[in-house]
């Protein structure tokens, strides 16, 4: 199960903006301040040992005595407490004077011997694990001549200068910090009374319109920013009424004219039905007439056989003849004729009155395909129909109907191009135990995936400069799911036909 991410509101998000940014800005400062306060102590620690270094210097220079310089060593621990231990030493790393006595002639580790360029200090600090308390190590360079001979080393408690470096960055960071919160909690009440309350009442606002109640005209002097909207929504409110009515009124007149052009689809459909069938009509009608003809002109020349006392038993026989085969066809004509007369009718009642029925579902088809004919006749398709003879089923035969005839017509108008293709239309029926599934096919040239999106959207044609409306499929559609409560689904690919699967479920009769 996913959740919904509920979003920071504008307040909090510039709040926290400004905060973040307040606290880069502290970090930045402390970060520059401890550089600056580091540089200041390394520097005071240059000019103490640089004051140490000259008096070393100027008088190992003048007596080149060790003794001295071990006199130097007393006197300055004696003076400054902080210092630890002083050694001085060569090139080589022999301890020529040292605090501690026990160390003078020795030789220090290699990796101890540190001899500075000539006026350079070197200034680090020794880590924490060889000592209780921070230590910084000063190592100048020992010159006799104007040359460097070796080094003095002095050993510098620096617990004042840290316990300094860590009551700065404290002070800092609490004044960042007290800045920070001071200047998000002013921010929090300056956009709540600028921003967040006039947006509160004009989402309340909005909410009112969209419910429909009536609204008092808003006036906001937070900012003219919000001043601006606050009249624009002011506008649009005063407007909204009428730009309602305009809408309403465009929406009904909108619905009118597709119900129109729903209504005047299906007479469509109907007129086709009735020349299709007035044409199937004409044909037997127009046999059994010459039949008549024919024996009415028999019968007369008989006749006049009869009266001349002519009529011979040949005569006779041949007169019954052929008023049996034209009795014979008459009848063979009229019954065709009935039969299609009474599919007509029931069709036709059945497009223009919605009852449910139940009907052979075969023969229903086959009477819709036999209306179809005229336009059939006038391509090169052929219509092939697969169903049980015996299937029956009870929905609407009306919407049945409508809806194979708008799927005929619809291939017949896009998916060949002239009228000289030669194609296949198929409907094949499949009986389940719950549903009937209707498949509708065409081998024509397809539908691309765009115009497959929008198969049975309203007023959609590829056809539009040929007159044609876009309502067919929808009907269908409609049909399908509103009067059958079935579905339907089309699927095509480009140059290997369409494919229609329409399901009906299946109804029991209702006694009564």
């Amino acid at each position: 199960m996913s959740f919904r991410q509920k979003k920071l509101s504008l307040q909090k998000r510039i709040v926290f903006l400004v905060t973040a940014v307040t606290a880069g800005m502290i970090s930045t400062m402390m970060v520059f301040d401890t550089i600056s306060l580091n540089q200041s102590i390394r520097e005071a620690y240059v000019s103490q040992i640089s004051g140490m270094t000259i008096a070393i210097n100027g008088r190992y220079e003048e007596s080149r005595s060790i003794s001295d310089i071990q006199q130097i060593f007393d006197y300055i621990q004696y003076k400054n407490n902080r210092v630890m231990d002083m050694k001085l030493y060569d090139k080589q790393g022999k301890i020529l004077a040292s605090s501690n006595r026990q160390e003078v002639g020795t030789i220090l580790n290699a990796a101890k011997i540190v001899i500075p360029k000539l006026d350079k200090t070197i200034v680090d600090r020794i880590p924490i694990a060889e000592s209780d308390r921070p230590i910084v190590r000063l190592t100048a360079p020992l010159q006799e001549d104007g040359s460097v001979v070796g080094a003095v080393e002095v050993i510098f408690d620096s617990s004042e200068e840290e316990l300094l470096l860590k009551q700065r960055t404290k002070l800092i960071l609490f004044v960042g910090l007290s800045i920070a919160i001071i200047l998000s909690i002013l921010l929090w009440l300056i956009l709540r009374v600028i921003v967040i309350r006039p947006l509160s009442r004009l989402r309340e606002a909005a909410v009112i319109v969209k419910q429909g109640g009536e609204l008092p005209k808003l006036q906001f002097k937070a900012s003219p920013e919000i001043a601006e909207v606050s009249d624009a929504f002011n506008d649009m409110v005063s407007n909204l009424d009428e730009r309602y009515q305009e809408l309403q009124q465009a929406l009904n007149t909108l619905q009118v004219t597709q119900d129109q052009l729903v209504h005047s689809e299906k007479m469509g459909a109907l007129g086709n039905l009735v020349a299709g069938v007035s044409h199937e009509i004409n044909t037997p009608i127009g046999i059994g007439v010459t039949a008549i003809s024919y024996l009415d002109q028999k019968a007369k020349e008989f006749q006049a056989l009869y009266e001349a006392g002519k009529m011979k038993k040949s005569d006779l026989e041949q007169f019954l003849s052929i008023s049996h085969e034209s009795i014979v066809m008459v009848q063979s004509n009229l019954e065709r004729a009935s039969s299609l007369v009474k599919s007509f009718k029931q069709i036709s009642v059945d497009q223009s009155v919605e009852m449910k029925r139940t009907f052979l579902f075969k023969e229903y088809v086959e009477g819709i395909i036999a209306s179809l004919k005229p336009v059939l006749k006038k391509t090169r398709i052929q219509l092939d129909v697969y169903c049980d003879d015996q299937l029956q089923l009870y929905t609407y035969p009306g919407a049945l109907s409508q809806i194979i005839t708008n799927l005929v017509m619809n291939s017949l108008n896009h998916a060949y191009d002239t009228a000289d293709d030669e194609g296949c239309l198929c409907i094949r029926v499949l009986d389940y135990p719950d549903h009937v599934m209707l498949a509708y096919s065409d081998d024509g040239k397809g539908m691309s995936e765009e115009v497959l999106d929008h198969i049975f959207d309203p007023f959609f044609t590829t056809s539009r400069g040929q007159g044609g409306t876009g309502l067919g499929m929808n009907i269908v559609y409609n049909l399908v799911k509103e009067s059958l409560n079935g579905t339907i689904q089309c699927s095509s690919v480009r140059g290997q036909g369409s494919l229609f699967a329409i399901t009906i479920p299946k109804e029991e009769e209702a006694e009564i």
